[in-house]
């Protein structure tokens, strides 16, 4: 499931993810508020995916790709929280695809992560 997390500044996407993500999870609660944040302009993402992260649905996977490709450009930061190793290296692979710059962050490290996000130009 995704948690909003809030108290950062209107351009940044802040999620948490717990348990097990699902296809409703992105079709009722990421894509709506990151459309709806899009049309204002380029954004930046703060994601977090905790410790109690059990995983993804094969058709959440497959929606996270399809939103990523329509939305490439409008992502000017991505600053990825998580102590998962297998996802750090994940991110770490297809980083230099990424239109945006891209920041790992250990879940110990979430203030600093917080921090960079916001300070980061805005749709730079």
């Amino acid at each position: 499931m995704f948690m909003f997390i809030e108290g950062l500044p209107s351009d940044v996407l802040a999620i948490e993810a717990s348990g097990k993500v699902t296809h409703n999870d992105y079709r009722n609660t990421l894509i709506p508020k990151a459309e709806a944040m899009i049309a204002r302009g380029p954004i930046k993402m703060l994601y977090v995916i905790g410790k109690d992260f059990t995983g993804f649905e094969l058709e959440a996977l497959s929606d996270d790709a399809v939103f990523g490709l329509k939305h490439w450009h409008d992502f000017s930061h991505i600053a990825v929280v998580t102590d998962h190793g297998l996802l750090n290296a994940l991110v770490n692979m297809f980083k230099p695809f990424f239109h945006g710059e891209v920041r790992l962050f250990r879940l110990a490290e979430l203030p600093a992560a917080k921090d960079w996000i916001t300070k980061a130009p805005e749709g730079a």
